[in-house]
C-alpha cells in the first residue's frame, strides 16, 4: 500500500510542478521539496503509520519519480506549445518525444540549483516518514496512560 501512496504522490506532485511551470512559465524549483514532502506524507498514510527504513526508501523513490514526471510534463508541454500542433495529451505519449528526452535528461538537471532542489526533496522525503514514525509512537506511548473511556 505505501507504494500505491507513493505513486499517487509522485504524479500528483509532477502534476502540479508542470501546471505551475506552465502557469508561471517559470520553474519553480520549491515545487520539488513538495513533491517529496508529499511523497513522504502519502507513504506514511499507506503505511498506516508502521514505519520502517523501507517505506523511506520509497518516499525517496517515488519522489525522484515525481521529479522527473514534473520535468517530462513541463518540457512536453513548452515543447507541445513552440513546436507542434499537438496537443499536450497525445505528445505526451508519442515514443519520440520520451527519447528526446532520455536523450537530453543530464540538461534538465544540469544547474547546480537544480540539484539542491532535488536533494532538498529527497531529504524531505527521507525525513518525513520518520519524524511521523515517532510522532505516531509518541501518541501510543502517551495512550495507556489515559483512563479508559478518556
Amino acid at each position: 500500500m505505501p507504494m500505491i501512496g507513493g505513486l499517487i504522490a509522485a504524479i500528483l506532485g509532477g502534476v502540479v510542478w508542470a501546471a505551475v511551470a506552465a502557469m508561471t512559465e517559470y520553474e519553480v524549483g520549491l515545487i520539488a521539496i513538495l513533491v517529496g514532502v508529499l511523497c513522504g506524507y502519502a507513504v506514511v498514510l499507506f503505511s498506516n503509520k508502521q514505519i520502517a527504513t523501507v517505506h523511506k526508501i520509497i518516499a525517496v523513490a517515488f519522489s525522484l519519480v515525481g521529479i522527473l514526471l514534473g520535468k517530462y510534463l513541463t518540457v512536453v508541454y513548452f515543447t507541445a506549445e513552440l513546436y507542434t500542433d499537438m496537443g499536450v495529451m497525445s505528445l505526451m505519449f508519442k515514443g519520440e518525444m520520451i527519447s528526446a528526452f532520455a536523450e537530453t535528461f543530464a540538461e534538465y538537471f544540469s544547474e547546480p540549483i537544480d540539484l539542491l532542489f532535488v536533494v532538498l526533496a529527497i531529504v524531505s522525503a527521507w525525513q518525513i516518514p520518520g519524524r511521523m514514525a515517532k510522532t505516531s509512537m509518541a501518541a501510543e506511548a502517551q495512550a495507556p496512560n489515559q483512563a479508559p473511556g478518556a
